[in-house]
């Protein structure tokens, strides 16, 4: 006699999403440590206000991609619950936000380099967590 119970829903979404989040996670982790490790390239921020530049760690990327990955992850709850469509409303709403974070490596980026690596680094998150969340929305 088997013994096996599945996953409700709500766990079953959880889950997909958790390991979408992991999985963006990894993704900016290699990014970054192929640019700073295999490139060289120390990813630079200019301070605001003039100060001196900040780096941009290894634990930086870790912590910002998990509280966007969070982030993300509460606007399509909300999204599941407050409206119809959400799929396709999460991914115009991410895509939009996207686009606009493009702008912080390319206004703080400190040298060519570091910008091109800090957009990858958007990018990469953006590639998984946008179509990743997508598919865990509500069609409708």
């Amino acid at each position: 006699m088997s013994n096996t119970t599945s996953a409700s829903p709500t766990r079953q979404l959880a889950g997909r999403r958790i390991v979408c989040l992991l999985a963006a996670t990894v993704a900016a982790v290699i990014v970054w440590l192929i640019a700073h490790t295999a490139l060289d390239i120390d990813l630079m921020t200019k301070a605001q206000g003039g100060g001196d530049p900040q780096e941009i760690g290894l634990a930086m990327v870790i912590g910002v991609t998990i509280l966007v990955g969070l982030v993300a992850w509460g606007v399509v709850a909300l999204l599941d619950r407050k409206s119809p469509n959400a799929r396709g409303r999460w991914t115009v709403i991410a895509s939009i936000i996207f686009v606009l974070s493009l702008f912080g490596p390319l206004g703080s980026g400190q040298g060519g380099s570091s910008k091109v690596a800090l957009l990858c680094l958007h990018l990469v998150v953006a590639l998984i967590l946008i179509p990743g969340y997508a598919r865990t929305a509500r069609k409708d």
